[in-house]
């Protein structure tokens, strides 16, 4: 997935990034052929929070560069499986085992027990997701503007 988006800020191994608005691509065939987000006349609207993107070694940047970023798709892909799946499989699980453990059990435990199994499930993944945050960010790959 590639997006565009205008240098923020620039740390030791980081890169605070700012998204380039949906409109904003109109917005800048309007403003003529080579024309930037910082050229005459032609500013950039931004949306959302800055985000953070990995130091590239080989292209130089700026505050205030356009630049291009990419996030593997193999890796989103993960992230997702990890966050949606695993609590969801988790909670499935506390439902069998409330069920097989406690058969004459009321739904309410059931669905208790699948609660408690979804949440711990979310709460591992929230702890050990702060681990090696640094490898896991989006990646620069070229300067547009």
């Amino acid at each position: 997935m590639n997006r565009k988006a205008i240098v923020a800020g620039i740390g030791e191994k980081w890169v605070d990034l700012l998204t380039l608005d949906e409109v904003e691509r109109a917005h800048e065939e309007s403003c003529g052929t080579g024309a930037s987000c910082g050229s005459s006349g032609c500013g950039c609207r931004v949306s959302g929070l800055p985000f953070r993107a990995a130091k590239p070694k080989n292209i130089t940047v700026r505050p205030g560069d356009t630049v291009s970023v990419s996030t593997p798709t193999s890796r989103a892909l993960g992230a997702s499986l990890a966050v949606m799946g695993i609590p969801i499989i988790a909670g499935a699980a506390g439902w069998f085992i409330a069920s097989g453990l406690f058969p004459n059990a009321a739904e309410a435990a059931r669905a208790g027990l699948a609660a408690v199994g979804l949440v711990a499930a979310a709460g591992i993944i929230v702890a050990l997701g702060g681990k090696n945050r640094e490898e896991r960010l989006p990646e620069i790959t070229a300067v547009v503007g």
